[in-house]
């Protein structure tokens, strides 16, 4: 069985493919990890797949009036953070220093719904601290990555001085690395997950297993203690 699922999500859903595995003798879950807007173009070109996890409701609306997957249930939240190196060499203290910072940012490709959250959480901040603040972060960008994680790493290497990322993204492998600087809660947005069965799905019984599983107390546990939200 093979789950599309965005990248914030590798941890959480590698935990839960060996417990799947185990539940279901014989089951072989295969997970692609890939920014959502990515995912959503393999299933449009015919990818075969069974489940599609995404980071956002954009692209699951536009599958479902596709008519690619069935009726999808938001199985988690996640809450943007900005991500600096552990020694900061920028200075970026609170969020408001994104602006005045002389720093080099990177962020997710435009269409990756954390870049998309990011502009939505500028925009909040132009309203916030006036004009001009979201002009003055985008034009500190870089470079563009593949999705949130490849952007993750690159703050984590040291190769640039902020990025965007969801606090699930923060990871045992990364977090002695970056310092989480946390956006005002009035500004912020609250990622939203949702998943669904694709309709052309190759092993649509353990599909459907699959994502009962990640709306089941058992998955909410796990993506709980990955760093998501409740659903609810």
């Amino acid at each position: 069985m093979t789950v599309l699922a965005a990248s914030s999500l590798t941890d959480a859903f590698d935990e839960l493919a060996g417990r799947f595995e185990e539940q279901n003798p014989g089951a072989t879950v295969r997970a692609s990890y890939a920014s959502s807007s990515e995912l959503l173009a393999q299933i449009q070109q015919g990818a075969p797949a069974d489940v599609f996890a995404s980071a956002s409701e954009t692209q699951m609306d536009t599958a479902v009036e596709e008519d690619l997957v069935g009726e999808p249930a938001v199985f988690a939240r996640n809450r943007p953070v900005v991500i600096v190196p552990a020694d900061n060499p920028a200075g970026i203290e609170e969020f408001q220093d994104l602006a005045t910072a002389d720093a080099q940012l990177v962020l997710a490709q435009e269409g990756v719904p954390i870049a998309d959250y990011a502009v939505e959480i500028l925009t909040n901040a132009d309203a916030e601290y006036g004009g001009g603040f979201e002009g003055a972060v985008l034009d500190k960008i870089v470079s563009r990555e593949a999705n949130v994680r490849a952007a993750a790493n690159r703050v984590a290497l040291g190769e640039a001085d902020a990025t965007f990322v969801y606090t699930s993204d923060v990871t045992p492998d990364i977090e002695d690395r970056v310092e989480v600087i946390e956006i005002p809660e009035n500004i912020n947005v609250i990622a939203t997950y949702p998943i669904a069965t694709i309709r052309d799905a190759q092993n649509p019984e353990l599909a459907r297993a699959w994502v009962d599983l990640v709306l089941g107390d058992e998955g909410q546990s796990v993506l709980e203690e990955n760093g998501f939200m409740p659903a609810g």
